[in-house]
Parts: structure tokens; sequence; C-alpha cells
């Protein structure tokens, strides 16, 4: 079946072409029969048969501001109308404007960016810079992560997602302590008389493997069942791997940006990381200044 351009596609064709010769990510791929979304206002997307929906995940936490904002739209409007699309290699005033409302937000320390498309690419940069700075490969990562779908961000992803591309698939000299799970100690410790085992766990394994570059943790876990870390967790771990000379790495795709009251979850404890890696909506708006973005960050001390 094929249509011209010049054709509208009805409905049905819409999710049958869809369901066809698309994947649907996440999901099993027999059977799938996709919404064919047509209009989104709001905090609502409509479907083709008109039945209005309440986007309780911003698509993807990527639509912070709500459908049809007309900052956002005229933002796009005016930046396409000037530079849609520069090299990274170039200075472009956009690029230096953000970068200076970032240094306003961010974790003192943490001046030099790397704009990136997507959270997962961020992670897959960190890792690669992590192991230039350091000169050393191996990168600690937690049971109940998850830091991506790209290869090596899959591969430091601590869930079931990353099990089908086992072991081919898997970057080498990634491994996995214990996640920060109170209400279910996976070492069956009971906080706080555990004295923070988790973390010490972690040392343990730096103690125990040669070459660790880094640890990748998500200070407050999304995917995997919003997992709080008790007060003195990250404050320990920025200790240990300062004691042995290992980058950390704060994954805030899903955690930055006010979701959790602060700027970046790990602002709560008064860490800062060696990198941070964001992205899905970025926004600020104040009475002094706003900035809106959508793209994806790894920031890093300038000393990396």
């Amino acid at each position: 079946m094929s249509k011209s351009t010049d054709e509208t596609l009805s409905s049905s064709e819409v999710k049958e072409f869809t369901a066809r010769y698309t994947y649907g990510t996440w999901r099993r791929q027999k059977g799938w029969a996709p919404i064919h979304v047509v209009d989104a206002e709001g905090c609502h997307f409509t479907d083709a048969d008109g039945n209005r929906y309440l986007d309780f995940s911003a698509q993807l936490m990527c639509v912070t501001l709500g459908h049809k904002n007309q900052a956002v739209i005229k933002a796009i409007q005016e930046q396409a109308g000037k530079l849609a699309f520069i090299a990274p290699g170039y200075a472009t005033e956009v690029r230096a404007a953000l970068t200076q409302l970032l240094l306003e937000v961010l974790p003192r320390g943490l001046e030099k960016y790397f704009f990136t498309t997507s959270g997962t690419e961020a992670n897959e940069a960190a890792f690669k810079i992590a192991r230039m700075a350091t000169g050393k490969t191996k990168i600690i990562s937690r049971y109940r992560s998850y830091h991506g779908s790209t290869m090596g961000s899959i591969a430091a992803t601590g869930d079931p997602r990353r099990w089908a591309m086992e072991p081919s698939g898997k970057i080498p000299g990634v491994i996995f302590a214990p996640e920060v799970n109170c209400y279910k100690c996976p070492i069956l410790h009971t906080y706080p008389g555990c004295g923070i085992a988790c973390a010490e766990y972690v040392e343990h394994m730096i103690r125990n493997e040669s070459d660790v570059a880094a640890v990748i943790v998500e200070p407050v876990v999304g995917t995997n069942g919003v997992l709080i870390p008790p007060k003195e967790y990250m404050p320990r771990l920025r200790k240990i791997c300062d004691d042995h000379q290992v980058l950390l790495i704060a994954d805030e795709v899903m955690s930055g940006w006010c979701r959790t009251g602060e700027w970046f979850a790990i602002d709560h404890w008064g860490v800062v990381p060696d990198i941070l890696t964001t992205a899905k909506g970025i926004v600020r708006h104040d009475c002094k200044s706003r900035f809106l973005f959508r793209g994806s960050l790894l920031l890093s001390r300038t000393h990396l």
C-alpha cells in the first residue's frame, strides 16, 4: 500500500504504518497498537478519535513547560530563523548565553560543558572522559539503575533491560555495586545501624578491582523505583572516590532541574561530582532571567 505525498493518510493507516515499519521502544513489538496522537496543549494530548489524555510523564519528562507553550514556540521560531544548525566546533551567541546562565545554577566547579543530543550520549561521553582523564578503564555502576540505551550506557544499566545485549553487546570494564535501597536492602542491613554498608561496599570493590576510573550513580534513582539515599551516603561516596582517585559521575537526567526541590538532586547533600550529566527538559524561569533549553549536557570540573 502506498500513497503520493500530497494525499493524507487515514488514522488507521497511520497506526498500521507505525506498527508495521517502526520500532516502539521498551515494549514487545508483536501486537503493538499505538495510539495516533494528533494534538496536544498544556498537560493533555488528544488522539485521532478525540480522546483526551492527561500527560503524566510530560512525554518522557521532556515537555516540562507543557504543550504549545508560546514562549517555547517563539524561541524555536526565532532561532530557526537565525541559525537552525551549526557544528559544535564553532562559537554561537545562543550557546554562550546559555552557558553563562548555567554557571549560575550548577554546582560550583562544574565549568566545562559538552552539549549532546541525549542523556544516553552524555553518559557515553562521561565514560570516555573519565577513562581519558584517569588513564584507568573500569566503571562502577549500581544495580537498580538506568543510564541509557546505547551500548555503553546500557552496559552500565543495572536492570533487566541490559540482559538482551549480553555478552557480546556489553562494553568491557563495567561492574556493579549494590543499590541504595533502605526499603529493601540488597545486602540485608538495617539503617542507621548498617554504617552505610552499601557505600562501604563500593570502597571494597575499588580496593579489590584494579583500574577503576569512575563510579556513576543516579543521586535519586528514577525508573527503578525512586530510591532516595540516606543523608550519609553521598558525602561518604564522595570521600571514597577522593581517597582512591576515582571520579564521581552524577547522572541527573531524571533527577535534575528542580525535580527534587533543588536545582540538582545531588545539591541536597552538598556534594559536587567530578562529572554531571543531564537531559530531558532543562528550564529556568525567574524574574531576572529566563532560559528554555531542550537538550542534554555533560558538565565536568575544569581540571579533567
